[in-house]
Formats: C-alpha cells, structure tokens, sequence
C-alpha cells in the first residue's frame, strides 16, 4: 500500500478547518488504496480528530521537531519504517531537513505548503525559501498572493512554486436553533471573530474598532462573538485588559476555543477578520458558508475571498477607524449584509470546496490516482 506521510509542526488544540481538510485528505487516500500516516509535532487534544483519522485508516505519530537532532533521529526511522511516497509538510519547523532526509531516502514525491504570508525582505530568508525548492517537487502557497510572494522572492525554479486553495466542508445549520443553543443575543447583531490570540491576527485591532462603535458613533445594538484561545495566556490576559480599559466589556463575549466553529458562525450576521498578515483565512470560508459577510483587511489571501462590496468589505490593516466605519455600514443596512451573505455562501460553494480542492491535492500533486 502507497504511503503519504503529513508532517504537522503545530498543535492541534481544536477540531477546526484545517483538521478536517488532513480527516478529508485521509478519506480520498483510502479510497485510492493509499494509507496517510499524521507526524504531530505534539499530541493532538481533541479526540474526535483523531477517532475521524482513525476511521480512514490513518495513523498518528508524536514527533517533537524542539530538538533537531532527536528529529532528524527519529524522522529517517520512520522514513525506514514506511517506507512512504508521498512526504507533505504543513507549520513545519524543520521542513529544511525532513524534505532533503525524504528525498535522501528515496522517497518520490515532496511537497511543502506554505499557511502564511511570507515576506522574503532578506537573502536569507529568499535562500531558505530557495533552499525549499531544491528539496522539493513543489511548494504550494494557499493564496495567489502567496504564490507570487514566494516566486518573487526565490532565484530559481519559480516554476514549482504554485498556489491551491485550501477549502472547506458544506454545512448548514439553523440559525434560530444555533442562536438558542450557543446563548447568541438574538436582539443584537452578532459580529463574529475567529482567532487565536496572537497580535498578528488583529484582535486588538478589533476591540479599538468596537470602542469607536460605542464611544464615539454611538452605536450600542451588536454584541462580538470572540472564538480563539491564546498560544500563550499572556497574550489572551492582554485582550481581556485591554477590553476592560476601552470599557468594553459588555460588548465582547470571550468563547475561547471551540471544535464546532461552523455551528457557532451560523448564528451570527457579521464576521470581521482583522489581520495584519494572513496567508488565506479558513475561518473566511466557513463565514461564508454561513451566509455571513465580512469586513476583512487587504492582507494576504484575504481579497481573494472577499470581493470588495461583493460579499464584504475591505479594509487597510491597522485602522481600527475603516474597520468601524465597515461594520457600522453592516450593522446599520440588513439588506446590505443579507444580499453581501448569499453571495459569499454561492462564491465559497464554488471556490473552496474542500472534496474538489482536496482531490487536486492528491491527483496534481501527489499524483496518486484510483
């Protein structure tokens, strides 16, 4: 049996899109006749994750990449073991030693995707993306905008840099349903955010936005439904304070992290996406699933999944005043955001779907057919 092998660099601490997109990929290989085996850096913490990967045959395996030679150790072992064809990197922080050890080992195909936004400001960071192409078939950037980032920023073998959109699962869920069960304020609109406390998705720029809302427009009639947790408590305790120091509190409802995201984004009537860099936005996808309208900044993959006063709005990162004045057009005008969320739920049914984007995954890239 063929196999491919996903290195993950980061935690999974929630069941959210990009942990169904590996449970998807997982479900098209074994239909294949191919077996996905899951190299975590650290144990993932939600077990339904896990259960759905199981149920498609997949294996999981523990490998810290905090140590590079205990890695380097234990990736050719397993490189030994399996035996795979197929060697796929995602948030790997080793990925410049486990592609050139994949291809040392023999194994046909390596591939690394790119999440973020990379800015190759310097030589060596165009050499390290350089050094990428060389040890792999390709690269894959999950936005256009990454895509030609990276090609601008590398010397040679532009031509195995291409971009694939991630995607996401179909849902639909019952707002009034969804509203009840999750305590959503049905008087008020509810703005959604999905986002891990970490300055570079914005929140803070999203708490000043909602001051101006409420202290200088006057507006009182939203409620912010904040879903994301903190990589570091640190982080997390700074918006909490933050919002208690802008007077804001009543205003924010913390959700922490959730595992049933697109539930919760279906009872809302906005969402905001406040980043200052971003590499293409799940969360974006799965709002506009939910027929929900979004304020997003010009980062990144963003503008590639909000059409400017198609099924959102655009603005600058970092200007919590545009980010007001676009949620105040939006709270004010329902017509606006209901005909701005039909439109985003057709575009991303057409765009993102995740079966079809997983597939050319798997055909294009990996070459595996049935």
């Amino acid at each position: 049996m063929n196999t491919v092998f996903e290195l993950i660099g980061m935690g999974s601490k929630k069941y959210g899109g990009f942990e169904r997109y590996i449970v998807e990929e997982a479900r098209q290989l074994i239909d294949k006749g191919c077996k996905l085996v899951v190299i975590f850096d650290r144990e993932p913490l939600t077990k339904g994750y896990i259960e759905d990967l199981n149920s498609y045959g997949a294996e999981y395996i523990i490998l810290p990449q905090n140590s590079v030679k205990k890695f380097i150790k234990g990736f050719i072992k397993l490189l030994k073991k399996y035996q795979p064809n197929v060697v796929h990197t995602n948030f790997s922080s080793n990925v410049f030693i486990a592609l050139p050890l994949a291809r040392l080992y023999g194994v046909k195909r390596t591939i690394a995707t790119e999440h973020c936004f990379p800015v190759l400001n310097s030589l060596k960071l165009r050499l390290l993306y350089q050094w990428i192409s060389f040890s792999s078939n390709n690269i894959i950037a999950v936005s256009k905008r990454s895509c030609e980032s990276i090609k601008h920023g590398i010397f040679f073998r532009k031509n195995r840099v291409n971009a694939l959109y991630l995607g996401i699962k179909d849902f639909h869920y019952d707002k009034m349903e969804s509203t009840s069960h999750y305590g959503i304020n049905k008087n008020k609109v509810a703005i959604m955010n999905v986002a891990y406390h970490n300055p570079i998705k914005g929140v803070d720029v999203l708490l000043n936005a909602v001051h101006i809302l409420v202290h200088k427009i006057g507006l009182n009639n939203f409620t912010v439904y904040q879903i994301g947790g903190g990589q570091t408590g640190k982080d997390t305790e700074f918006l909490y304070n933050m919002a208690k120091s802008l007077k804001i509190e009543e205003y924010i409802v913390w959700m922490g992290l959730q595992n049933n995201v697109p539930e919760i984004l279906s009872a809302g009537d906005i969402y905001v996406q406040p980043s200052r860099s971003e590499g293409i936005p799940l969360s974006i996808m799965e709002a506009s699933l939910a027929s929900l309208p979004t304020v997003a900044t010009t980062v990144g993959g963003n503008p590639e999944v909000v059409q400017q006063d198609f099924n959102g709005i655009l603005v600058a990162p970092d200007s919590p005043q545009e980010l007001a004045e676009a949620m105040e057009q939006l709270i004010i005008d329902v017509e606006l955001r209901n005909n701005m969320g039909k439109n985003a739920r057709q575009l991303a049914k057409e765009k993102f779907s995740l079966e079809k984007q997983v597939e050319l995954l798997i055909t294009k890239y990996y070459k595996i057919q049935k």
